[in-house]
């Protein structure tokens, strides 16, 4: 049995189908609300994660082998208006998830941010010292804690700028699209640096984590570094539409309530050998985005 927290995210989404894919395991899906999925191998837990004797209940039910942890506040600015939902989510959930997973003697791999860093010299490998400097910063790195103290079976993998298949939740791909085609005028950043990562390749790293037995901390981010930007500017290029309504804009001109990292990213190699990964750059990502859209 594989339990997945956070069943209902952008990431589980294209988890679900490659774990039932790739494995025999049967599947629990827990999320906050009844999901679109039907399958012999899946069954559906529908709870409030954060209250702990009904999430202690649901996994010593499942007894399940391995546990993944997609859930997560992920609004920075809002973790800093709204701290305690935000401590709640991404730091005692997991110390509760660490805890149960010693119980049930199960494997957990947690999913993390380049946020734990304070963006000064990205892209950065695993070995380099976490420094947060935003409230969502501080409890990802709390949870990566909690997560890694609590169990002797646990991994992490950490990201940044994760786009993939249109759902229900849009991202950065999806939100520069809409605004190319209604000709509405955006400002994206000009100053953030990351490697935007497309969704597949957290859901196969996950995957090669849970065969090979993997624990620790494993960097997973796209092939290609650049300013969100220079990634609006090669979305527009991608899908051929008119780049003329998106203007640069630096962070400070911004004036969000959260700190962003500036030079973020990640240095991915240790995945790419251990794991035996390939990074997907940003055409091939938006090429598969573009292929899906014309499938539908």
């Amino acid at each position: 049995m594989i339990t997945i927290i956070g069943a209902g995210s952008t990431t589980a989404a294209s988890l679900i189908p490659i774990l039932l894919q790739e494995t025999d395991a049967p599947l629990q899906l827990v999320s906050s609300r009844p999901l679109a999925y039907e399958d012999v191998r899946i069954t559906q837990s529908t709870i409030d994660v954060r209250d702990k004797n009904v999430l202690k209940e649901t996994i010593m039910k499942s007894q399940p082998e391995v546990i993944i942890n997609l859930a997560a506040v992920t609004n920075v600015d809002k973790c800093e208006s709204d701290k305690q939902t935000c401590w709640d989510v991404n730091v005692t959930l997991v110390e509760n998830l660490a805890r149960l997973a010693r119980i049930v003697d199960a494997r957990m791999v947690h999913v993390s941010t380049d946020y734990v860093f304070d963006g000064q010299k990205g892209p950065y490998a695993e070995t380099a010292v976490p420094h947060p400097i935003s409230y969502y910063g501080k409890s990802k790195l709390a949870g990566e804690n909690a997560c890694i103290v609590g169990s002797m079976q646990a991994a992490v993998v950490r990201t940044n700028v994760v786009y993939g298949p249109f759902v229900e939740r849009p991202d950065f791909v999806r939100w520069v699209l809409d605004a190319l085609e209604s000709r509405t005028p955006i400002r994206v950043v000009n100053d953030q640096y990351s490697n935007p990562t497309y969704v597949d390749d957290i859901s196969e790293s996950i995957l090669r984590i849970i065969q090979k037995k993997r624990s620790g901390i494993y960097h997973v981010g796209g092939a290609d570094y650049c300013s969100r930007y220079e990634f609006a500017l090669r979305i527009a290029e991608f899908f051929r539409a008119d780049p003329s309504n998106i203007s640069p804009v630096t962070t400070a001109e911004l004036k969000q309530p959260a700190r962003r990292p500036l030079k973020g990213g990640l240095i991915t190699l240790k995945a790419e050998t251990d794991l035996g990964m390939k990074m997907r750059g940003i055409e091939s990502g938006l090429s598969t985005i573009r292929h899906l859209m014309f499938a539908k």
